[in-house]
């Protein structure tokens, strides 16, 4: 039974419009209910009203039929008079005297007075006689000689009363359904123009193809769905520029992969025709420099990848020292560096300097700019990687910076080097062109300052990664020994 009651209700929680209209309805119809409560009180009020007013005059009438004669508390009401007074199409009417002295002395003894009254009062209370509701109104008049104080109590059923209080509502019935139906329609025309900018848009959303990423429009909307519809342009960009990303390495890595693919099979050909033994060794050492080559291409372009815009929302920083990250790193390149007879220097403060960082991006970021002097500085030259901590506007800064003793870059090509598969004509080296695309995008994503000082026939090239940084000193780096 749950189970289809959950079902029915289905249609109403899919659509924001149907329970915004189901649920002021539900409002309007609670307010009915109280606003048919309150005339009900209301109605009855000024039916008990009426005919207390009457109720009261009939007391009084029949107060002035109450006399003393001979110390003693009579009634001179003639019968025909009583009946008149007694006589009513709907409701039965019952009245008693009563002395103060004597009790009770005529009328209806099951009729039970309003005791306490002052003399010259009134009193107006609920009672019944046997099984029936009467409403009652008491008087004590002024005592006698005799100092006998007679009280006069009349009654009468409720049966013109609620009447009287059904008729009032029956009338008032038509006007506060009218009503009900006239705020259940403002009610459905607003919610249904309040709504309209978002069903624009969630119908001009439901209407584009998956491919479609352009920004939805919006001017025009109300705030909140201003804010709905400028995350969703986020959203849209960031899917965009991912798919884009996506697109871009599947046709780089195609394209790259191709040559060292091919040049892996021409080689293993070569090997498997050699009959020689220098010649398959002089073929398997190009086939393992053809496989390094292509090792080397793929893990550039993974991490190419993994530091593109569409990473930056999955990159997890962390509070990271780049003291430790830049020792790590330098040891790590120090083989390479004396087997290529490269002079290769350390330059890190004593203390720690903290950043928010990725530490596996930033290792491929100095890595990459390691391996670029390496392959493009002067042989047998000179490399140093070091951390320079500094204060700059009163803002605490960090600095990693890779400089090399080589023939430079000219100033032309300084626009071009940070491009993807970009070689400076006429350089030697096996690089693949993707190094310092790599640490671009890396600073990029850490929103690093990227900055290359290097002239053509000068000599020497010096990259700098500015970061922002938190650190308690700043000191002059030493350098290390020369590896």
């Amino acid at each position: 039974m749950s189970t289809l009651l959950a079902r029915a209700w289905v249609p109403f929680n899919e659509s924001l419009r149907r329970r915004l209209q189901l649920r002021l309805a539900s409002l309007l119809c609670l307010l009915l209910a109280l606003d048919a409560l309150a005339c009900y009180y209301t109605s009855w009020h000024f039916a008990n009203l009426v005919y207390d007013r009457w109720l009261i005059d009939s007391n009084r009438s029949l107060a002035t039929a109450v006399h003393s004669r001979d110390g003693q508390i009579v009634v001179d009401l003639p019968r025909a008079a009583l009946e008149v007074f007694q006589f009513d199409a709907v409701d039965t009417t019952y009245y008693r005297i009563d002395s103060s002295r004597r009790g009770f002395i005529a009328g209806e003894s099951g009729l039970h007075p309003i005791y306490g009254v002052p003399v010259g009062a009134v009193r107006l209370g609920d009672s019944t006689i046997g099984e029936r509701r009467v409403r009652v109104v008491s008087s004590r008049l002024r005592p006698t000689a005799s100092g006998d104080s007679p009280i006069v109590s009349v009654a009468e059923t409720l049966i013109k009363r609620s009447t009287l209080t059904r008729e009032i509502l029956l009338v008032m019935v038509a006007p506060q359904g009218a009503l009900l139906l006239a705020a259940l329609l403002l009610a459905w025309i607003n919610v249904s123009r309040g709504l309209k900018p978002l069903t624009d848009l969630a119908e001009a959303i439901r209407a584009r193809g998956h491919e479609n990423l352009t920004p939805v429009a919006v001017d025009g909307l109300p705030t909140e769905a201003r804010i709905l519809a400028s995350r969703l342009n986020e959203l849209f960009g960031r899917v965009g520029a991912a798919m884009q990303a996506q697109e871009r390495f599947v046709g780089d890595a195609a394209h790259q992969l191709r040559t060292p693919l091919a040049s892996l099979v021409l080689h293993a050909e070569a090997a498997e025709r050699a009959g020689e033994p220098q010649a398959r060794q002089r073929a398997l050492r190009n086939l393992r420099a053809a496989a390094d080559r292509a090792a080397r291409l793929s893990q550039q372009l993974l991490v190419l990848m993994r530091a593109g815009p569409a990473a930056a929302a999955a990159t997890q920083f962390m509070r990271l020292d780049l003291t430790a990250l830049v020792r790590r790193v330098g040891e790590e390149w120090v083989p390479q560096m004396l087997v290529c007879g490269i002079d290769f220097g350390l330059a890190v403060p004593e203390h720690p300097v903290w950043v928010e960082a990725d530490g596996a991006l930033l290792g491929e970021l100095l890595s990459n700019l390691l391996d670029n002097a390496r392959r493009y500085g002067r042989s047998e030259g000179r490399v140093t990687l070091g951390l320079r901590p500094q204060r700059n506007s009163g803002r605490t800064q960090a600095t990693l910076y890779v400089e090399d003793d080589g023939p430079g870059i000219a100033a032309s090509e300084l626009d071009h080097i940070f491009e993807r598969f970009y070689r400076v004509p006429g350089t030697t080296g096996e690089g693949c062109g993707l190094g310092l695309a790599i640490v671009r995008q890396i600073a990029e994503l850490h929103g690093a300052t990227l900055r290359v000082i290097s002239e053509s026939g000068v000599g020497g090239s010096r990259f700098t990664i500015t970061f922002e940084a938190e650190c308690s000193e700043l000191t002059e780096p030493p350098v290390t020994a020369p590896a």
